[in-house]
């Protein structure tokens, strides 16, 4: 019992002893454990426990840190320049002079007025002085803007896919409505143009233009990869552009939703005046939908009556809907979200969350697979198994995926034969699917399985949050001590008639630092929050 004890100990000494002995926990030796999985209990004795609020950054707008958290991107001002910071480390000699310097003390925050540390932090954690700056948006595309938030890294960080857009003054082509059956023309269309940076060159590799279309790029809701496959969704025309990144080169697959591959080609011909502008009633992917649920009504089953007239009355919400979100859950398999198409006669947004169907497409063989409505209780289970391979994202150091609070709770508490709180939890889950490409932070201060935290105003997604009027704490999950505060309270009294004043933190993958930026209206405040040796945690209860 003392020896297991002893391997499972927090604290420092023992834990490097324990590293040093080759065991990581009771009977587990490293080469049946992941990748430096080792690590992950120091995880709880070096913490970002130091917060510097309202430290100096040059002008830019700060994005994320690239997988190997070797880099920090961010987008210049004027929204058209890629800047590229180098992440000298948190425990560098600079970083250390400057804090010992400062005087911070044994305290969780530096508030200080006047100091030197929050001017220099910045500069002293990334190399400012030899940043790279690449300008995107010039020439034939001086009319674009960068969007600040979307960025998708691919193999692992060697480049990064960035997109811009412009507004157009000009209407649909009206051979748009001919190739795209199922158009869905109440959107804005924009312009949009797809760069491809390798970052260890810092050049652009390559570009995709995109005119007349509509897709959803903040946060990387429109845009899925999968290893070296990207599929663009396209709102407007209602499809899905699939590409191959070879050596940082685009090269186009095939587009997915107007029609079967090879229409044309594989139609019959003795059908006259059979040509290009041929409309079907409805795209390939809705038939194959149809189909799939007729074919799951069984003819012997004495429900048949009752499941066909379910089908018939369920025909025309399948024949309108629009497809709202997509991913790649690998090379083959596509999770597509389709919802209820806006009436013409609706002049506001619908208050209600509107209806929802969930649908496996297989790109090889254009075949429907799965057909789940949003209270699936088959669809949450598929969700709560799968859900670390549908993230998409691992982290380098360890390999582990990130871990939602939601998705932790319904693990730990779903009971199978309480249907009235599995059908309620999978209305509440499964909008959280599909899921947008690397928009979760793989930082092991949030596994949720770790650590708790109040997920309302800190989570891995890589989003803004409501500000806290308290400091966010961080206890651990086993012991409930606290292992540190991330000070990012709200500058303003909380009024719900008020602007609200958002918080977003950049983490990094693995070290223990982050950015915190706050914004109220036009006001920003930024934070760094890092790990320092002589920081005293207070202990609170609970």
């Amino acid at each position: 019992m003392a020896y297991e004890r002893r391997l499972r100990s927090q604290n420092l000494v023992h834990l490097l002893q324990n590293r040093e002995s080759g065991y990581t926990c009771a009977g587990s030796q490293p080469g049946r454990m992941p990748r430096l999985a080792y690590e992950r209990p120091f995880y709880k004795c070096i913490t970002p426990c130091l917060t510097i609020d309202s430290i100096s950054i040059p002008p830019v707008f700060l994005r994320k840190f690239t997988p190997d958290g070797s880099k920090l991107l961010a987008f210049s001002q004027d929204q058209r320049s890629l800047h590229i910071y180098r992440y000298r480390g948190f425990s560098s000699a600079a970083v250390g002079e400057l804090i010992r310097q400062a005087n911070v003390g044994s305290g969780e925050c530096f508030s200080s007025q006047d100091s030197v540390l929050k001017s220099t932090i910045f500069e002293r954690l990334f190399d400012t002085k030899e940043a790279l700056s690449l300008r995107l948006c010039q020439g034939d595309f001086s009319l674009y803007y960068l969007h600040r938030e979307f960025s998708v890294f691919l193999e692992e960080g060697r480049y990064v896919l960035l997109a811009a857009m412009s507004v157009l003054r000009s209407a649909l082509p009206f051979d748009d409505y001919v190739l795209y059956p199922d158009l869905f023309d109440k959107l804005d269309a924009f312009s949009y143009v797809f760069f491809v940076v390798d970052l260890k060159r810092g050049v652009v590799t390559d570009r995709l233009l995109l005119a007349h279309d509509s897709i959803v790029i903040a946060h990387n809701h429109g845009i899925s990869v999968f290893g070296s496959k990207v599929a663009i969704m396209s709102r407007l025309h209602q499809c899905i552009y699939l590409y191959c990144i070879a050596e940082g080169k685009f090269h186009k697959q095939e587009t997915i939703g107007p029609r079967p591959r090879n229409f044309i080609e594989q139609a019959p011909t003795n059908i006259e005046n059979l040509d290009a502008t041929t409309v079907l009633p409805i795209t390939h992917i809705k038939q194959r939908v149809l189909s799939f649920l007729y074919r799951q009504i069984d003819p012997s089953s004495p429900n048949t009556k009752e499941k066909l007239k379910e089908f018939y009355k369920n025909f025309e919400f399948v024949e309108h809907m629009v497809m709202d979100r997509m991913q790649l859950v690998n090379k083959e398999l596509l999770l597509l979200r389709y919802e209820e198409r806006p009436k013409d006669s609706d002049t506001i947004p619908m208050t209600q969350s509107p209806r929802r169907l969930y649908v496996f497409y297989t790109i090889s063989g254009e075949e429907v697979v799965g057909v789940y409505p949003d209270y699936s209780v088959d669809l949450l289970q598929i969700i709560l198994k799968f859900y670390d391979e549908m993230s998409n994202v691992r982290s380098l150091q360890t390999g582990d995926a990130p871990s939602l609070p939601l998705h932790f709770f319904l693990k730990q508490n779903i009971v199978d034969d309480s249907i009235l709180f599995v059908r309620h939890a999978a209305l509440r889950f499964n909008p959280s699917v599909p899921v947008s490409s690397q928009s979760l932070s793989p930082s092991p201060y949030l596994r949720f399985n770790e650590f708790s935290f109040d997920d309302r105003h800190v989570s891995p997604l890589e989003r803004p949050n409501p500000c806290s009027s308290e400091p966010i704490v961080f206890r651990d999950r086993t012991t409930q001590s606290v292992k540190f505060r991330l000070h990012a309270t709200a500058r303003r009294l909380i009024n719900p008639l008020a602007p609200r004043e958002l918080c977003a933190f950049i983490w990094h993958p693995f070290e223990p630092l982050v950015l915190s930026i706050q914004k109220c209206m036009n006001s920003y405040a930024f934070h760094v929050h890092l790990y320092n040796h002589s920081t005293v945690v207070e202990q609170t209860g609970v």
